[in-house]
């Protein structure tokens, strides 16, 4: 019983992380695009804060903050020097202009950092506290509480603010938004903005102990795609839900593979393919995911 309350615990913190990562997915995926480039903001803002705090020694949360605003400023002028020039351009290739932008940005932490394993510059470290025989790592509460409070932040704004309002107005109908005056870029810049911006919060966390910062975890946001199929394409309740829900599978998983080759003989990766198992079973339930909607067209 111990063991399977301390899983749900990392599973939880892991699960918050990646619904941040999906919301940054979703909320793109409302203005229309698919960025496949998230997991490369996070490598960048997560290596940014890394090198302010440890290399030039400044304190965490400035760090934290300047990387949030650098990885904002590289994606809103994404969007308004490459996307906006391409005008209708068919999805495909905007995908793979998202795609190239990974590679891209990837290449250029991996030039400037190399690829050694290092720490995030954190202040909390590996400090935690024991209860009974639960052990909580400060991280992970940082990162249940932090996304909590970001994601309640982010829903009220999405919902009662005018700029949120705007949003939901592009993303529900492009046109009609702007014939009524919506200001498109404006409302296209807060959405990578604030895309930019949750999923380099993330990254930090998911840089924290007892995991590492590495090139390879830029690849980690690629969980948090069968997290927002899983929750239903465009819904925002749905990211979060499916971020928790992916997030407890892959440690529950991890935590009991020898269990689960047992039953199904998949070798040691058994949690990489969690997640994926776990979209199929709820696709072939819901083929819209948990609360995304059917499509209705008008012929």
């Amino acid at each position: 019983m111990t063991t399977l309350l301390q899983l749900l615990i990392g599973g939880l913190a892991l699960g918050a992380i990646y619904s941040l990562i999906a919301l940054g997915f979703t909320i793109i995926f409302q203005a229309g695009i698919m960025n496949f480039a998230q997991g490369s903001f996070m490598l960048v803002g997560a290596y940014m804060v890394s090198y302010l705090a440890l290399t030039l020694g400044w304190n965490f949360f400035i760090a934290l903050l300047m990387a949030i605003v650098a990885t904002v400023v590289i994606g809103v002028a994404f969007d308004r020097y490459i996307l906006t020039r391409m005008g209708s351009r068919p999805v495909f290739t905007v995908i793979m202009v998202t795609i190239s932008l990974e590679i891209f940005l990837k290449a250029v932490v991996q030039a400037m950092a190399g690829t050694d394993i290092r720490n995030n510059g954190d202040p909390w470290g590996k400090s935690g506290f024991t209860l009974g025989e639960l052990r909580f790592n400060t991280n992970d509460l940082l990162a249940i509480t932090i996304s909590l409070v970001l994601l309640a932040i982010f829903f009220a704004f999405f919902k009662f603010s005018k700029q949120g309002i705007a949003m939901r107005a592009v993303a529900l109908d492009y046109e009609a938004a702007a014939a009524v005056g919506i200001n498109i870029p404006k409302v296209n810049a807060i959405t990578w903005g604030i895309s930019v911006g949750v999923t380099t919060i993330a990254g930090v966390f998911l840089a924290g102990f007892p995991r590492t910062l590495d090139p390879a975890m830029g690849d980690s946001a690629l969980k948090a795609l069968p997290a927002v199929v899983l929750g239903g394409l465009g819904s925002t309740t749905g990211a979060v839900i499916g971020g928790i829900v992916i997030g407890l599978a892959e440690v529950l998983v991890a935590g009991y593979g020898e269990q689960v080759n047992k039953v199904i003989p998949i070798g040691s990766g058994a949690q990489q393919v969690a997640p994926y198992v776990v979209l199929l079973i709820v696709l072939l339930v819901r083929p819209h995911g948990l609360f995304g909607k059917k499509g209705v067209e008008r012929v």
